[in-house]
């Protein structure tokens, strides 16, 4: 179950909202619009009567209605109860000793005899079970309790104490908020990311500023939400009489596989992504450790099943028996795909010999004049896959999804003369729905060059082997946007032995 954030796209973003019953950091610099999201949480809870409560450890009720006069916010509701609590200085049951005592919205809170109440948890936990219970609540700030004593290890158990009291005590969905995050400033190291704050709450919503060409602006991203598959891109955050609004509002919609789409061939690459536009460039970097050969192989028969054709430029490596032996079993074998016009191979390496033979294999023998003569000439070799993809162009009768290993390119022709073929090809032989991905990677060739694939495609996936010796993929440009989202590629035992996952926090 989920509770609306007040925010429609963030609550598309959390796959509906924040989980219920869950505690939620949120962090940022100040300004940025900690607690005016957190007061849009309330008000949201408001409209579906919820009892909702906000603490203020840092500005008294006046200095908080005067922070929201200029929102439209219900502050005098029935339903919502606003009250502050912060430290100050004054005589505790210590005789003689100046500590930080407990002021609240009632006053000092005084054990008798003059003496206040310690700012300490079991004082601050005893004033808030008064509230109990309650549906939301807001914390703002935890950066109040850092200073109760200068020791991570209680600063962790006050947090989780908090948390343990929102959760188990009030029934409530909690959202606590954190200053200055900021790792390298001059804050507490122990509200800087990836600490305590972070471990022990359900939930991460970062917020931060910074310039775009000089100009502030403000951003969230959900770093994360554990057992929702949330997406993890960054949207601006701007502020309106509402409160906060994120954009671009549609950034996070429904991928289906459709007419102007195909699939990836793997669920969770789909996810990430949202799959491949029918007419647009692909780029699929990788590190040379990790496993590329079945991902090609599955893009290659998802597209053969959406009813398009393959032109593939192999690398040495993916051999036909290598192909054929990675290609799903009801895909058919390679003698029916050459056969039927659904796969076309230019073979650079003379690795399908065995197909050598058959008119839909371009291959310059390693024994021929032909072989000879392009090894000393990029002129004959340009001229011999120009002829190449003419031919491919003039028998196909669908689009195809080329696979092209850049690699095999590199070996007949430089940086320039790559370019040159790139372009010739989109304008000479591309049909409109033509798909090219390109496989590649960037340590072995030029900068420029790689820059160019980087500039031109409108798909962009790099896959790595971690020295954790796992292999991720991460959709870097995508019809989602420029997303960053990554996945996990587990070995499988069925071909192509690889599937692809997203985990969730």
């Amino acid at each position: 179950m989920s509770v609306s954030t007040g925010s429609d796209v963030l609550d598309r973003i959390l796959d509906g909202g924040f989980p219920e019953n869950r505690s939620i950091l949120i962090s940022g610099g100040p300004g940025v619009g900690k607690s005016t999201l957190g007061m849009q949480f309330l008000q949201a809870g408001l409209a579906d009567g919820d009892r909702c409560l906000y603490v203020s450890t840092e500005q008294t009720a006046e200095e908080l209605r005067s922070s929201f006069e200029g929102f439209d916010f219900e502050l005098d509701h029935p339903n919502l109860t606003i009250v502050h609590v912060h430290a100050r200085t004054g005589r505790t049951i210590e005789e003689g000793e100046q500590n930080l005592t407990m002021q609240t919205t009632d006053g000092d809170e005084v054990l008798g005899e003059g003496y206040s109440a310690p700012f300490e948890m079991q004082y601050v936990e005893e004033y808030l079970s008064r509230f109990a219970p309650c549906d939301r609540v807001v914390f703002d700030s935890t950066a109040s309790l850092a200073g109760i004593r200068d020791d991570s290890h209680f600063f962790q158990r006050a947090i989780l104490d908090l948390v343990r009291l929102f959760t188990d005590e009030f029934g409530a969905t909690s959202l606590l908020t954190a200053e200055s995050l900021v790792s390298g400033d001059d804050s507490d190291d122990r509200l800087a990311p990836g600490t305590v704050l972070e471990f022990s709450t359900h939930g991460v919503v970062r917020l931060r500023r910074s310039p775009v060409e000089g100009n502030p602006r403000r951003f969230l991203r959900v770093v994360k939400m554990r057992g929702v598959d949330h997406d993890t891109r960054e949207y601006e955050l701007g502020i309106g009489d509402d409160g906060v609004f994120l954009t671009p509002q549609n950034r996070t919609h429904d991928f289906g596989i459709g007419n102007d789409v195909i699939s990836t061939g793997f669920d969770g690459l789909d996810e990430i992504s949202g799959g491949l536009t029918k007419g647009s460039g692909v780029l699929f970097e990788h590190d040379g450790r990790a496993f590329v050969d079945g991902l090609v192989v599955g893009m290659a028969a998802s597209a053969i099943d959406s009813g398009m054709g393959i032109w593939l430029v192999p690398s040495p490596s993916l051999a036909p028996t290598r192909f054929e032996s990675m290609l799903p079993a009801d895909e058919d074998e390679i003698p029916a795909l050459l056969d039927s016009d659904s796969l076309f191979v230019l073979d650079s390496f003379n690795a399908w010999g065995a197909y050598a033979d058959h008119r839909n294999v371009y291959a310059a023998s390693s024994s021929g004049l032909l072989s000879r003569l392009m090894s000393k000439s990029t002129t004959a070799s340009m001229a011999f896959v120009k002829r190449v993809l003419r031919d491919i162009t003039n028998r196909r009768d669908r689009p195809v999804l080329a696979l092209v290993y850049t690699e095999a390119f590199l070996r007949w022709f430089d940086a320039p003369q790559v370019r040159e073929l790139y372009y010739w090809a989109r304008e000479n032989v591309s049909f409109e729905e033509d798909t090219v991905t390109y496989i590649h990677n960037p340590e072995t060739m030029e900068t420029n060059l790689a820059e160019f694939f980087v500039y031109d495609a409108q798909h962009m996936y790099r896959t790595w082997k971690h020295e954790n010796d796992i292999q991720y993929i991460e959709a870097e440009k995508s019809i989602a946007g420029t997303t960053k989202s990554m996945g996990v590629v587990n070995h499988v035992e069925t071909a192509p032995y690889v599937e692809v996952t997203r985990p969730t926090e």
